[in-house]
């Protein structure tokens, strides 16, 4: 159920213990929590997989979010700014010939919503709306253009988010540096301690 899964995510907190980048003897604590956007009234979602229950529940998702530097792992975004998310999902397709996007994009790119994005990575999460994959959710990364499903819709997604292994905690790793302000100091994530007892460790940089 989509309500239990938001009380979950309201729930969920924990620490990520950082070193710096070129500097590991010099650590850090960083905070995290995750975020949920007000509810507004959408009538027109497209009625595919659990988007219209799951924007009926969440307004939108920030996830990992550290309030210090404002970096966060996952930003699932509200309706109104998925044109936006769309327009720089298709700068990096746009100028694909055809024989190169006939090998590296799938048919139903052109039949998609983009919900959301990896902040500051330009990846962006995408969701099929025809097809046999429709509903699903899949991650597009732009360093090797790849297309990776990752889960069969939005609710399972988020729980397979709040229940990190250390190859997904890595990869949130390599797009977060907690630069705060007034500091250039990057920060590479070593482990992620929850209030659920969960202790993740990444692989080594």
């Amino acid at each position: 159920m989509l309500s239990e899964l938001k009380s979950i995510v309201e729930e969920h907190t924990g620490t990520f213990k950082c070193v710096e980048i070129g500097n590991e003897n010099n650590c850090k604590e960083v905070p995290f929590k995750h975020l949920i956007g007000s509810l507004k009234d959408y009538s027109d979602l497209p009625n595919v997989g659990d988007i219209p229950d799951f924007y009926h529940t969440f307004g939108s998702a920030t996830l990992y979010h550290d309030e210090a530097s404002g970096d966060s792992a996952v930003y699932i975004a509200e309706p109104e700014y998925w044109a936006e998310l769309h327009n720089h999902f298709s700068d990096w397709v746009e100028d694909l010939d055809d024989d190169e996007r006939a090998e590296l994009v799938p048919r139903w790119v052109d039949n998609c919503v983009v919900i959301g994005e990896i902040p500051a990575s330009g990846n962006y999460i995408l969701i099929p709306t025809t097809g046999q994959k429709a509903g699903y959710v899949f991650l597009f990364e732009h360093d090797g253009f790849e297309f990776i499903e990752l889960a069969s819709n939005i609710e399972a997604y988020i729980h397979r988010m709040l229940n990190l292994d250390s190859n997904m905690l890595t990869q949130i790793a390599s797009h977060m540096r907690f630069v705060e302000k007034d500091s250039y100091n990057q920060w590479w994530i070593k482990e992620l301690r929850d209030n659920k007892g969960n202790l993740v460790k990444t692989d080594d940089i």
